[in-house]
């Protein structure tokens, strides 16, 4: 005979098995501070989990900006992500984004300024890592990112 869990734990555990939806606020109607991005479906490249926006790493180029960091469950398990901006290759621009990988959350922390980065990882089953990108073309797309938002 299973029992019920206590009343208190049941919204909790509600919302843990429903990991894959967006946020309640995420909508039309919602209510957000100015300035906060609420997207109504994951952009590409992204996912919904536990209420967060987590970007889908990929190998690459990309410049990066850290705003802080936040736990959450990326669907697979739980982790202090960093909550970064992302401008990608393809001139897209993804803000409050949630990296779903620890160790490239600790090589980009100390980002707080648009950051020419090379993201890689040396095989299916190592870590993703940041290398900071020493000059060429993406200084100069950050240098105009970092004046835009000065």
């Amino acid at each position: 005979m299973t029992t019920a869990p206590p009343p208190q734990w049941a919204t909790a555990y509600r919302y843990l098995h429903d990991s894959f939806a967006p946020p309640p606020s995420a909508g039309p109607a919602a209510r957000v501070m100015p300035g906060v991005k609420v997207y109504d479906e994951a952009p590409d490249g992204c996912f919904w989990a536990s209420g967060t926006l987590w970007w889908k790493v990929v190998q690459g180029n990309a410049l990066l900006r850290f705003d802080r960091f936040e736990r959450g469950h990326n669907g697979s398990r739980w982790l202090r992500a960093a909550v970064v901006d992302l401008y990608l290759p393809s001139g897209r621009e993804l803000n409050e984004v949630a990296l779903p990988s620890s160790s490239l959350s600790r090589d980009v922390e100390h980002c707080t300024a648009w950051t020419p980065l090379r993201i890689l990882r040396d095989g299916r089953n190592r870590p993703w890592r940041a290398i900071l990108i020493p000059a060429g073309a993406w200084h100069d797309v950050a240098a105009e990112l970092n004046t835009r938002d000065a």
